[in-house]
């Protein structure tokens, strides 16, 4: 014969072993939020008004649309992905009302008659004290998301701890609804009023406990986001960038380019391309979209972005990757790129003499130390052979180590390593390949004599078998390797570099002054009008009304060196006006 009070006696010990009659841990009080950083804030205000520290592009200057990776060092620039940190945090769950719980469940017990009809009433007291518990729980939780939400402050890593003792707590009560339908041998008509009554709260319990795992408390931290917006229903972000820009281009003399200035394109004595021109352009015009969200393992990000300097002004994509943490994922700035050592240029070219890819590659980049920052990558090869076709079998690989002293001043040096493998123009069933290497070394630190945003910049690289890297010989499509007469790759010997000096003069009025410089080492049996050499020299006054728009004039020249000692020169002046978004 069943007997009630036996049960619930038995259960209620079962209930004190399994831990579960101490109650569900309670959220501690809401920690303080720390203001957001201003210095970031006051350095973008002056330094966003130079296009410098935004994006520069293969064969662009830099631009300011770019997006601004999270980095807890210092602001990073376009594509230029650092290590980020979700920073959510929440209290440790309070365990006191559970063990007092747990204490007044024990007396209970201890002084209980297995028959006592009085003790059923004090054990749905109890459980009704549980649910309240519960109930109040699941308010704390749903009032914490409200704070959280309009402090724009993530907290899940102990969150999610806090789900996984309810998760704990819900297993917990599964073994004893199982418990109780062994011991009714699954017969509800055998249960008393209180035990069902019993029954339903368990259920009701574990309801309870579904709704307030579910219950998301988590949203993306938008003070350390500028310029997000929340997305309803998630914790995450999302920025709309960009911007507009109108270039008038004035050619004094024939180059082979009527858009921007690159040098290598200029005609020697042997070569003529055309007559000076002028254009107007708005084909440098950007548009990007930059998602982040937080996660337990880190903050994830997503970009996306594109300008309109694709054949006949069509859409051209420019970068597209995802970032976890510190691994990243697609197309982006190659990491042998200094994006932060690139000066302010009105061309759209940008420097001849300067790294400047982007690829599509596997990043890792750990944070090692407060000062440094290593990071490797495997990238798509993508050489250029002057007189073959690329078939590269490997990816290139890439380190690269960063030091920057007080968050003002940086140094890089990065190293490529390679195979270049192509087939021969003369010849398509003889295939060679070559080792390549290149190394690159550049920086940028402060000038503060006249004025302490004055700043210095430079890079210098060389190697054997890396000129595609370069921006001059890239946009000419050579520059890596060429086939001999005999049908054997020979990797080409690049230095190229460039120095930088941007001066403030009043307010937001600025000029930058840049000389640049490749040298290919040629071999005896290339043509008579291989690329030999060229140099760049510029300078320009910018002009910033406010905060989102740039005006601004340069004036550039240049010349090429032929192998043959050929030379050519051209100048240009080009005027812009960039509105951002």
């Amino acid at each position: 014969m069943y007997r009630s009070p036996r049960a619930l006696d038995t259960l209620l010990r079962l209930m004190l072993l399994l831990g579960v009659v101490a109650g569900p841990p309670s959220l501690a009080q809401e920690p303080d939020i720390p203001p957001p950083s201003v210095e970031a804030a006051d350095t973008a205000a002056t330094e966003s008004k130079s296009a410098a520290e935004a994006a520069a592009t293969e064969g662009e200057s830099v631009e300011t649309s770019a997006p601004d990776p999270i980095d807890s060092q210092a602001a990073a620039t376009e594509g230029e992905p650092v290590a980020i940190s979700d920073g959510n945090q929440v209290a440790p769950a309070s365990k006191s009302s559970g063990k007092a719980a747990a204490a007044a469940a024990t007396a209970v017990v201890a002084a209980a008659a297995p028959h006592d009809s009085d003790q059923i009433a004090q054990i749905m007291d109890m459980l009704r004290a549980q649910q309240a518990q519960l109930d109040e729980q699941k308010q704390l939780i749903t009032g914490l998301r409200s704070r959280y939400d309009q402090a724009k402050v993530a907290y899940s890593a102990d969150i999610a701890e806090q789900k996984g003792m309810i998760d704990e707590q819900r297993k917990t009560m599964r073994t004893m609804q199982a418990k109780i339908d062994e011991l009714s041998a699954f017969d509800p008509a055998q249960m008393t009023q209180e035990e069902t009554e019993f029954r339903s709260r368990l259920e009701t319990l574990e309801d309870s406990i579904q709704e307030s795992t579910n219950a998301s408390s988590t949203t993306f931290d938008t003070e350390s986001f500028p310029g997000s917006i929340p997305i309803a229903g998630t914790a995450a972000a999302i920025k709309i960038g960009g911007f507009v820009k109108a270039n008038y281009i004035q050619g004094f003399d024939t180059i082979g380019s009527t858009d921007r200035f690159i040098v290598g394109s200029i005609p020697t004595d042997q070569v003529s391309s055309g007559d000076a021109r002028a254009e107007l352009t708005v084909s440098q015009s950007r548009l990007n979209f930059d998602l982040r969200d937080s996660t337990d393992i880190g903050v994830l990000r997503a970009f996306i972005e594109g300008d309109f300097a694709g054949a006949g002004d069509t859409f051209r994509l420019r970068h597209a990757f995802g970032q976890l943490k510190d691994v990243l994922a697609g197309k982006t700035w190659s990491n042998f790129v200094d994006v932060e050592a690139s000066p302010e240029d009105v061309d759209f070219e940008g420097l001849n003499g300067r790294v400047n890819r982007r690829k599509t590659q596997f990043r890792w980049f750990p944070r090692i130390g407060q000062d440094w920052n290593l990071t490797a990558s495997l990238e798509d090869p993508d050489p250029n052979i002057n007189n073959g076709e690329a078939v590269s079998l490997f990816p290139d690989m890439i380190v690269s180590m960063r030091r920057d002293w007080f968050q003002r001043f940086h140094v890089k040096t990065a190293l490529v390593l390679r195979q270049v493998e192509g087939r021969w123009d003369v010849d398509d069933s003889v295939k060679d390949d070559t080792f390549g290497w290149g190394l690159s070394f550049s920086g940028k630190t402060p000038v503060k004599k006249w004025d302490p945003r004055d700043n210095f910049l430079f890079q210098f690289n060389f190697g054997r078998g890396f000129g595609s890297y370069v921006n001059d010989l890239d946009t000419l499509g050579e520059g890596d390797a060429v086939f001999d007469d005999t049908g054997s790759l020979k990797a080409l010997p690049v230095f190229a570099g460039y120095i930088a000096f941007q001066k403030w003069w009043k307010g937001t009025l600025r000029s930058t002054f840049v000389g640049s410089i490749v040298s290919v080492d040629t071999y005896d049996f290339q043509p008579d009008e291989a690329y030999d050499s060229t140099q760049r020299f510029s300078g320009n006054l910018i002009w910033s009304p406010t905060s989102r728009v740039d005006v601004g004039g340069e004036v550039l020249w240049g010349r090429r060196q032929d192998k043959d000692e050929a030379k050519g020169t051209a100048w240009q002046f080009q005027l812009s006006s960039k509105y951002r978004f």
